[in-house]
This record gives C-alpha cells, structure tokens and sequence, in this order.
C-alpha cells in the first residue's frame, strides 16, 4: 500500500517521498522489538523456569 502511495500520490503523503523511509524505519523498530528483544526474554524465562 504505501508503495502505490509513494508511485501515484507522494503530494498527499505527511513526508513526501520521505514517507518510505520512516516507514521503513517503523517496520525496522517493530521487528527488533518483537523477534529479538522478545527473543532474549523468552530464553530467559525459560532458563529460569529450568533452573
């Protein structure tokens, strides 16, 4: 989607043409949070409940 709005209408976008980069930057923090940190937290609780 925000590709067809970055094509089409980048003049309706709050950033322009830069819209695609804070995109990229939100889906980047979204990642970390979830499939890392969360990752090192799971480990955790797991080695404690093991321990």
């Amino acid at each position: 989607m925000n590709i067809m709005e970055f094509i089409l209408v980048p003049d309706l976008l709050l950033f322009g043409r830069m819209n695609i980069v804070f995109a990229s930057l939100f889906i980047g923090l979204i990642y970390v949070n979830e499939f890392i940190l969360s990752g090192s937290k799971q480990l955790k609780i797991k080695q404690e409940l093991n321990a």
